[in-house]
C-alpha cells in the first residue's frame, strides 16, 4: 500500500449468497437499455430473428472464452482492478494505465448511456411533464432543464446507493437482476402465447446476406456482453468465490444472451397497419413516433395491453438500475485500484467504513453531472465507443493469460490466450473501420472523434502520470505510445473523412431534389435556364463542403501536433533519464568500488585483533594450573570470539552479495558424498542435543555434477545449522536429497531440510529469507539474521529456488530446488545406496620438529602468537618483517634452510603478493619452489585466489584456526 492511502475494507460475502450476488453483478451489467432497443434498430436489420439467434449463440461462446482467461487471471492475481490489475502485473504499469484509460470511458459511458435512458422512458410513461424550464436542441436533441435536473438526481441517487452500499444493497441489486430475467422470460412467453400474429418471418433479412449479417453482429459481441467481466473488479474482497468464477460469467453471459434473443423475437412477433411481416415495419421505423418507434414495446403494449406495457417497464427499470449499480461499483474499483498504484492520485483510493472506495465514487459522480446537459443522442455517441474499450479489455487479459500460462508450461490457457487475444484485436479493428467498408453497426463520425479527443487527454494525463512516476515503471514499453498515437491519427481521419463525405452526399440530395421539383414544376424546356440556378446552388453547397473540410482538417492537425509535443516531451524526458541512470550507474560502480575496498580493508583491520583474541585465548586455556574460574571465563571468551567472527563473516559476505560480486566457482562434485560429508559434519552434534539425526538420498541417478561446492556445503551447512539450533533435545532432524528430473545435460534436485522445532509464525515465514530479519521467540539463540539472506541469494545465483513450509510448534521444512550441468559418467558406486561415510585415505604424518619455517609478518603481536603456535608443534622458526626482507633471507639462504614460508599479505615495503611473484622468479629451481603459504586477515574468496595466481600452495585464515594450519601445513610439507 502506498503512503497516504487507507488499508481497505472488504466486505464481507459468503457461499452460496455470494455466488448469486456475483451472478447478479454480472448479469446486471451485461443488461441495459440497448437490450429493449436494439432488437429493432439494430438486430433485426442486420440478421433477422434466426440471425439474431446465431450471433448471440456465437457472441456468447466467444465471450466464455474469454471469461475463461479471466477466470485464469483471477485466481491467479486475486485483487481488485481486474483487466488493468493483469496487465500492470506482467506488462508493466505504462501499458496497465493504457488498459485503463480506455476501460474507464467504457464504464462511464455506460452510466451516462442508462442514466439517460430513465428519461427516455419517462417522456413514454409521462410524457412532457419534465419538459420544463430553459429548452435547446443539441444533435436534433430536445434537452429540458426539467429532464437535465431528472437525471443528475439518478447519477446522484446510484452513485449515494453505491458509496454507501452494504448488504441490503446487494440483496437489491440480487433481486432486480432476478426481476430482470424473470420479467424479460415472461414478456416472451405472454406474447408468444396471445400473439396470434404471423411470427418472426422471414427468418434472416433481406438487406444482406445471412452471413454477413451474422458476422456483423457478432463484432458487437463485445458490447452485448460487456460487464460479464464485473465480477474481476472485486476478486480481492472477502468471500469471493474465485473458483467459481467462471459458472458465474459463463452463466451471466448465457442469461444476457438468452434475453437478447427473446426480446428481438417479441419485437419480430407483430406488426402495425399496413405491413404484413417485420421486415417492412422495421424498414420504416424512421417515420414512426411513441411506442411504434420501439418495437418491443409497441409489440408488448398491442398484445398484452398497460398491464404488459408496465411489466415490460418494471422490467427495463430492473436492467437500468443493476447496470447502473454494478458499473458505479466496479468503475469504483477500477479507479480506486489505479490510485493504489498511484497512476491517480492515492486520495482516489480511500474507502469508507463500507469498504467502498469513497473519493473515487465522488469523482465519477462529480465528472457525470455535467452530461446530461448534452441530451441522450450526445450520450449515444460515447455509449457507442464503448465496444473499442471492451475490446481492448479483452485483449489485454487474453495476452496476460497467453504470456503467464506459456511461462508456466500450461499450454490449455496459453491457447485460450491466443485465442481470446486474437479475437478481441478483431473486434476493435472491424468496429473501427468506416462505415462504407462494413456495415451500418461501425461508428457514427462523432464517436470517433470523441475517441480521438480521449486518446489525446490520455496522452496528455500519460505525460502527467509519467513525470510524477518516481519508480520509473512507465518507460517500459513504446505499445502504448503506439496505440494512442494510432487511436489518436486513425479516429480523427476517419471524423473527417465521413463528416466530409456526409456533408457532400447531403450536398448531392439537395441538388437532386431541387432537379426534380423543377422539372416538375417548370417542364423539360425550362431545363436550360434552371442550369444557372443549379450552377450557383451547387457552388453555395460545395463551398459548404469546402468549410467542413477546412474545419475538420484543422481540428485533426491540432490533434496530431499535440500527440508529436507530448511524443517528443515524454521522449525528451525519457533521454533524460537515461542520462541521470547512467550517471547515477557510474556513481554506483565507483561506490562499489569504494565499499569493495572498504570491506577488503575491514575484513583484515577486524581480523587483525581478532587473531590477537582468539590466538592469546588458545594459548592461555593452555597453561598448567589454570584456575578453574579463569578457564570459564576463557571458555566464554573464546566462544564469544567465535560468535563475533561469524557475524563479521555473514555481514561481509551479505555486503558482497549486494554489491554483486558473489560468483560461482564451478567444479565436479559428487552431491551424494557430500551428503556424507553434511552428516558426519553434525553428526557428533546431534547426538549430543540427544537429536533423531537422518541423512539420506533418493533415486539419485546422476550424482556428479558441476557446482561450486563451497556454496553448496555454505547453503546445507546455514539450513542445518538453524534446524539444530531451533530444535529441542529428543527432537528429530532430517536431510534428503532426490533426483527429481534429468535431461540429455542437466539433472534436477530437490533437498528437504526438515525439523521438529519451534516452527515460525505466517508473518515472519514470509520474510524468513530477508536480511537482518530475527522472530522474536529466536531471541535467546545467537544469529545475525543473515544466514537465511544469504542461502536464498547463493541458491538465485545458482538459479533454483527456496520455499519454507512451517507451523509454530510443529517445526519447519525448508525445500531448495535446483538444476546442475551433469559431469559425466556416474561414480563406479550404486548411486542410490544410502549415503556411507567417506574413509578417504589420510594425509600422512609429518616431523614438524626437523622443519624451519620462514615467518614473514610486520605485525610485532601476531608474530609472537604465530611463534607460540608454531614452536609448540616443533618448527624451527625464522623471522621476516615484510615481503622484501623475506625475498633478501630466501635468496640469501641454501637450499634446505627453509622448508616453507608463512607468508603475511598486506605488509609495508613488499606486499605478501609481490614477494611470493620474486621468490617464485628465483634463478635457483630448489629456492624458488619453496611452499608458501598465505597467513593473512584476507580471506574472502578472491583472496585466496590471488594468493593461488601469486604462486602460493595453501591459505592460512586469520583469525588463526589452529587445527586449519596444522592441516594445511602437514599438507605443503608433505
Amino acid at each position: 500500500m502506498k503512503a497516504g492511502v487507507e488499508k481497505p475494507g472488504r466486505p464481507a460475502g459468503r457461499g452460496s449468497d455470494s455466488r448469486l450476488h456475483m451472478w447478479a453483478l454480472a448479469f446486471g451489467c451485461c443488461i441495459g437499455w440497448g437490450c429493449f432497443i436494439m432488437p429493432g434498430t439494430e438486430f433485426l436489420p442486420e440478421a433477422g430473428p434466426a440471425g439474431t439467434a446465431i450471433a448471440m449463440a456465437l457472441g456468447a461462446a466467444v465471450m466464455v472464452l474469454i471469461a475463461v482467461n479471466y477466470h485464469y487471471m483471477l485466481n491467479r492475481y486475486p485483487d481488485n482492478g481486474g483487466a488493468f490489475t493483469y496487465t500492470k502485473k506482467l506488462f508493466g504499469a505504462d501499458q496497465g494505465f493504457l488498459c485503463a484509460w480506455y476501460l474507464w470511458l467504457t464504464y462511464v459511458a455506460l452510466i451516462w448511456a442508462n442514466s439517460a435512458a430513465f428519461i427516455l422512458i419517462a417522456r413514454q410513461v409521462l410524457g412532457n411533464a419534465l419538459a420544463f424550464g430553459f429548452h435547446y436542441r443539441f444533435a436534433g436533441y430536445d434537452v429540458y432543464f426539467g429532464e437535465v435536473l431528472a437525471t443528475m438526481g439518478i447519477l446522484v441517487l446510484f452513485g449515494v446507493a453505491s458509496l454507501y452500499a452494504g448488504r441490503l444493497e446487494r440483496m437489491l441489486h440480487t433481486v432486480l437482476a432476478l426481476l430482470l430475467l424473470a420479467g424479460v422470460v415472461a414478456c416472451f412467453l405472454l406474447v408468444l402465447a396471445r400473439g396470434g400474429a404471423s411470427g418472426p418471418i422471414p427468418a434472416f433479412s433481406a438487406a444482406r446476406s445471412p452471413g454477413r449479417g451474422v458476422f456483423h453482429l457478432v463484432a458487437l459481441a463485445p458490447w452485448a456482453f460487456i460487464g460479464f467481466e464485473a465480477v474481476s473488479h472485486v476478486a480481492g474482497e472477502d468471500g469471493f468465490p474465485r473458483k467459481s468464477a467462471l459458472r458465474i460469467m459463463a452463466g451471466a453471459v448465457i442469461a444476457a444472451g438468452v434475453c437478447y434473443v427473446l426480446m428481438v423475437y417479441v419485437a419480430a412477433l407483430r406488426q402495425p397497419a399496413p405491413y404484413s411481416d417485420w421486415q417492412g415495419y422495421i424498414a420504416a421505423l424512421g417515420t414512426k413516433t411513441g411506442l411504434a418507434a420501439i418495437p418491443t414495446f409497441f409489440v408488448v403494449d398491442s398484445i398484452l395491453g398497460k398491464a404488459g406495457l408496465a411489466l415490460l417497464c418494471v422490467t427495463v427499470l430492473a436492467a437500468l438500475s443493476t447496470s447502473m449499480l454494478g458499473f458505479y461499483r466496479v468503475l469504483g474499483r477500477l479507479t480506486g485500484a489505479l490510485g493504489e498504484d498511484g497512476i491517480l492520485p492515492a486520495w482516489f483510493a480511500r474507502r469508507n467504513r463500507s469498504g467502498n472506495p469513497r473519493n473515487a465514487l465522488l469523482l465519477i459522480v462529480l465528472l457525470s453531472l455535467p452530461v446530461p446537459f448534452l441530451g441522450a443522442t450526445a450520450i449515444g455517441w460515447f455509449a457507442d465507443i464503448t465496444t473499442i474499450g471492451a475490446a481492448i479489455s479483452y485483449s489485454y487479459t487474453s495476452a496476460t493469460v497467453f504470456w503467464d500460462a506459456r511461462r508456466t508450461g500450461d499450454r490449455r490457457h496459453a491457447l485460450t490466450g491466443a485465442a481470446g487475444t486474437a479475437v478481441s484485436v478483431l473486434f476493435a479493428v472491424f468496429l473501427l473501420m468506416p462505415k462504407s467498408a462494413a456495415s451500418s453497426v461501425q461508428l457514427p463520425e462523432e464517436s470517433y472523434l470523441i475517441l480521438s479527443i480521449w486518446s489525446v487527454l490520455g496522452f496528455v494525463y500519460f505525460r502527467f502520470a509519467f513525470e510524477r512516476d518516481a519508480n520509473h515503471s512507465m518507460n517500459r514499453s513504446i505499445v502504448v505510445w503506439m496505440v494512442l498515437l494510432f487511436l489518436i491519427f486513425f479516429p480523427a481521419l476517419m471524423w473527417t473523412q465521413q463528416a466530409t463525405r456526409d456533408n457532400a452526399q447531403e450536398a448531392i440530395d439537395r441538388i437532386a431534389q431541387a432537379y426534380s421539383q423543377e422539372l416538375a414544376d417548370q417542364g423539360a424546356a425550362r431545363q436550360a435556364g434552371w442550369d444557372a440556378r443549379d450552377a450557383a446552388f451547387l457552388a453555395e453547397r460545395m463551398s459548404g463542403v469546402e468549410r467542413t473540410l477546412r474545419g475538420t482538417t484543422l481540428v485533426q492537425t491540432l490533434m496530431i501536433l499535440l500527440a508529436l509535443y507530448l511524443l517528443i516531451s515524454i521522449y525528451a524526458e525519457m533521454r533524460r533519464r537515461e542520462a541521470q541512470m547512467e550517471a547515477e550507474k557510474a556513481a554506483a560502480v565507483a561506490r562499489d568500488k569504494a565499499k569493495s575496498t572498504f570491506l577488503s580493508n575491514m575484513s583484515h583491520d577486524i581480523r587483525t585483533p581478532m587473531n590477537a583474541i582468539v590466538g592469546y585465548t588458545t594459548l592461555a586455556k593452555k597453561e598448567p594450573d589454570m584456575p578453574p574460574r579463569i578457564g570459564d571465563y576463557l571458555t566464554k571468551i573464546e566462544s564469544s570470539s567465535q560468535h563475533l567472527l561469524a557475524l563479521i563473516n555473514d555481514v561481509l559476505e551479505m555486503s558482497r552479495i549486494e554489491t554483486g560480486e558473489m560468483d560461482l566457482e564451478l567444479s565436479e562434485t559428487d552431491l551424494v558424498r557430500t551428503m556424507g560429508e553434511i552428516r558426519d559434519m553434525f553428526q557428533t552434534q546431534m547426538e549430543t542435543k540427544r537429536i533423531r539425526y537422518l541423512v539420506e538420498t533418493e533415486g539419485v541417478k546422476d550424482r556428479r555434477v558441476l557446482c561450486d561446492k563451497n556454496r553448496l556445503n555454505r547453503v546445507l551447512l546455514n539450513l542445518l545449522s538453524n534446524a539444530y539450533k531451533f530444535t529441542p533435545e529428543g527432537g528429530t532432524v532430517s536431510v534428503r536429497l532426490r533426483q527429481t528430473g534429468a535431461l540429455a545435460d542437466r539433472g534436477s534436485y530437490e533437498v528437504r531440510v526438515r525439523d521438529s522445532g519451534i516452527g515460525m509464525s505466517p508473518e515472519f515465514a514470509a520474510r524468513v529469507f530477508e536480511a537482518y530479519e530475527r522472530e522474536k521467540t529466536a531471541g535467546k539463540i545467537q544469529g545475525t539474521g543473515l544466514g537465511m539472506a544469504i542461502t536464498k541469494s547463493i541458491v538465485d545465483l545458482m538459479g533454483g529456488t527456496i520455499t519454507v513450509n512451517t507451523e509454530q510448534g510443529k517445526g519447519s521444512e525448508f525445500v531448495v530446488a535446483v538444476d546442475f550441468a551433469l559431469a559425466g559418467e556416474a561414480a563406479a558406486e550404486d548411486a542410490a545406496e544410502e549415503v556411507a561415510p567417506e574413509t578417504a585415505a589420510e594425509t600422512p604424518a609429518v616431523d614438524f620438529s626437523t622443519k624451519k619455517l620462514l615467518l614473514v609478518e610486520d605485525n610485532e603481536i601476531n608474530r609472537e602468537i604465530a611463534t607460540l603456535i608454531l614452536e609448540e608443534m616443533g618448527f624451527g622458526l625464522d623471522m621476516a618483517e615484510n615481503g622484501k626482507i623475506a625475498v633478501e633471507k630466501v635468496m640469501a639462504s641454501k637450499p634446505g634452510d627453509y622448508d616453507a614460508i608463512l607468508m603475511d599479505i598486506q605488509m609495508p615495503v613488499m606486499n605478501g603478493y609481490e614477494a611470493a611473484r620474486a621468490i617464485r622468479a628465483l634463478e635457483n629451481p630448489a629456492l624458488a619452489s619453496i611452499p608458501i603459504a598465505a597467513m593473512t586477515a584476507n580471506a574472502f574468496a578472491e583472496d585466496i585466489q590471488a594468493a593461488e595466481e601469486a604462486g602460493m600452495n595453501g591459505h592460512i585464515a586469520k583469525p588463526i584456526d589452529i587445527d586449519d594450519m596444522f592441516e594445511t601445513l602437514k599438507k605443503i610439507l608433505r
